[in-house]
């Protein structure tokens, strides 16, 4: 009979030990669970993101002007994320030019390089591909108007 209860004691000890590391990968973050599948969380981001492919060439501040193309996946008032062929060094300071649909001349800004991720598969010539998201440092007047107004006539996503 002591065998018996010994068991289920055991037995109810594990189970409690079980949800009490689950509780605390909870609470650090690092399980997420089934709910975030149907739980809508608020938006982190300040400015709405818009899909947008406008053309787009960077250069790292200094190097020279000639630049690289690359291809814009989505833009905000205060940054873009844009994918690559070069891995990019998070903190890098970037010379950009955006070319905005209606607009005669491209406008000129600074970005600074925030995170890089590499995608997983290459493209069709194997080329390995990187996803950057570029935050805006300097943008004069005139160019944050453009953008701001261009931006304005699109529908959020």
């Amino acid at each position: 009979m002591y065998l018996i209860y010994a068991v289920i004691l055991l037995l109810l000890i594990f189970i409690l030990l079980i949800t009490l590391t689950e509780e605390v990968k909870t609470r650090k973050g690092l399980t997420h669970g089934i709910a975030n599948k149907y739980w809508v969380l608020k938006e982190k981001r300040k400015f709405v993101r818009f899909q947008e492919d406008m053309k787009i060439r960077y250069s790292h501040i200094g190097s020279n002007p000639g630049g690289d193309d690359a291809r814009m996946l989505n833009i905000s008032r205060r940054g873009l994320c844009i994918s690559t062929y070069e891995k990019l060094k998070e903190k890098d300071s970037l010379a950009i030019e955006i070319e905005v649909p209606g607009f005669p001349k491209p406008i000129k800004l600074t970005g600074c390089v925030m995170w890089v991720k590499e995608l997983p598969s290459p493209d069709k010539q194997g080329r390995r591909m990187f996803y950057t998201g570029l935050q805006f440092e300097k943008i004069n007047p005139e160019a944050e108007a453009v953008l701001t107004t261009h931006l304005n006539t699109l529908r959020r996503p």
